[in-house]
């Protein structure tokens, strides 16, 4: 099987920018461009710490357009692989340009759509997704979602090379000094992807006939969601826990970090904050995923995906920035659910892409984006969309902060 380059935890020394290398700002809020032109600038003042590609729920598949399971929202299945394959060139040309030097590539998970499973197209359509991520200039770090466990079972999935563990798809590594990046599996307790004798899934039945007897144990019968209200709606086949065994060594995770003094980056598929999405597509144990993050004080942004429509909160009482990016499967061709989120040592994380508001949706509390272009000097122009977001720095950890738009 063909596989995407696999993740090595390793320091990559930015490339330096030419010194003829230009900035130009063009304000957002009319149509009078506004150019600064700086070509004595430290080029370690511009460059980021670390940056690295996003993209989430492509979910593609060779049929026609569909629907969601309410047939409510179109879903664009080969739309959204023609928007994979424009988010790598565009992640490559930002590379070439070196105006955000790329680390890794964030694929949050549900690469190829369940419905492949259906067609008997699950191994070829998942071969094509990856031949376009091995396209990427930097490795990929894939998340495990839904649509995975739809097509493949864990124990297929522990063999691939695509992903770091497989059965157990959670880890950690250091982009930079004094940042490390946190990788959750939000379907270690679910009902779908284990074997039918497997503790996680059997814990799995047992919780889901307490929160939801709705749920047939098969996890496809039943009338999911009669009578459930509230954020008692996440109990559903779709969502997943992360379970003890993840949890506890998400806190040493956590522990550690706090003690090196580093930041933390958390990612995984399932939201973990309930305002971040529309309410029922966290997973089961959020609530104690949340309370570790918000107890230990390092972590500075969750990134997720699952919900496609996306969402951004910001929890200002603990300075945690939740953004749950949109899917390509929403506007397919006409889209740009993809982009690049850099880490800036001005305590700011940037989120760039070439239109932000299919990235990250335009909610309460989300700056206004900022109409950005680059060049080398040599290149062409390439323009981009920018929003920026105010960081907490790890040694005030305990104060709060505001979004900022820069």
């Amino acid at each position: 099987m063909t596989g995407s380059k696999a993740f090595h935890t390793r320091s990559v020394v930015m490339s330096n920018l030419s010194e003829k290398s230009k900035l130009y700002l063009k304000s957002n809020n009319n149509n009078n461009s506004v150019v600064v032109e700086d070509n004595n600038t430290d080029i370690d003042d511009i460059t980021p710490l670390f940056s690295f590609g996003v993209i989430a729920d492509v979910q593609w598949a060779d049929a026609d357009d569909g629907y969601n399971y309410g047939r409510t929202v179109k879903r664009c299945y080969r739309g959204s692989f023609q928007t994979l394959e424009n988010a790598v060139n565009w992640w490559e040309l930002q590379q070439s340009q070196q105006t955000a030097p790329l680390t890794f590539i964030a694929q949050l998970g549900d690469l190829i759509d369940g419905l492949n499973h259906k067609l008997n197209q699950s191994e070829r359509a998942l071969n094509l997704a990856l031949e376009q991520l091995d396209r990427a200039p930097c490795p990929c770090v894939n998340i495990v979602g839904n649509h995975e466990l739809y097509n493949f079972n864990r124990k297929y999935l522990s063999s691939v090379n695509w992903l770091k563990h497989g059965d157990r798809e959670y880890h950690s590594f250091s982009p930079s000094p004094g940042w490390k990046v946190v990788v959750l599996d939000p379907y270690q307790i679910a009902l779908i992807g284990h074997d039918d004798d497997d503790p996680r899934r059997l814990e799995a039945v047992d919780i889901m006939g307490r929160e939801n007897p709705n749920v047939h144990p098969n996890g496809k019968d039943g009338d999911w969601l009669v009578g459930v209200e509230g954020h008692q709606r996440r109990f559903v086949p779709y969502n997943g826990g992360f379970g003890k065994e993840q949890l506890d060594w998400f806190r040493s995770e956590l522990q550690d970090a706090a003690t090196a003094n580093e930041r933390v980056v958390v990612m995984s598929h399932v939201i973990i904050h309930p305002m971040a999405c529309g309410g029922s597509t966290m997973a089961w144990d959020y609530e104690e995923a949340l309370g570790i993050i918000n107890s230990e004080e390092c972590v500075v942004t969750v990134l997720c995906g699952h919900d496609h429509k996306g969402n951004y909160y910001f929890d200002e009482e603990n300075g945690v920035h939740h953004c749950t990016f949109s899917s390509p499967l929403n506007k397919g061709t006409e889209g740009h659910a993809y982009g690049i989120i850099c880490i800036h040592k001005d305590n700011t994380m940037e989120i760039r892409g070439p239109k932000i508001d299919d990235l990250l949706p335009d909610v309460q509390g989300r700056p206004a984006p900022e109409k950005l272009q680059n060049s080398n000097g040599e290149s062409k122009l390439l323009e981009y969309e920018s929003i920026r977001l105010r960081l907490k720095s790890s040694l005030l950890s305990s104060m709060k902060y505001a979004v900022s738009a820069l």
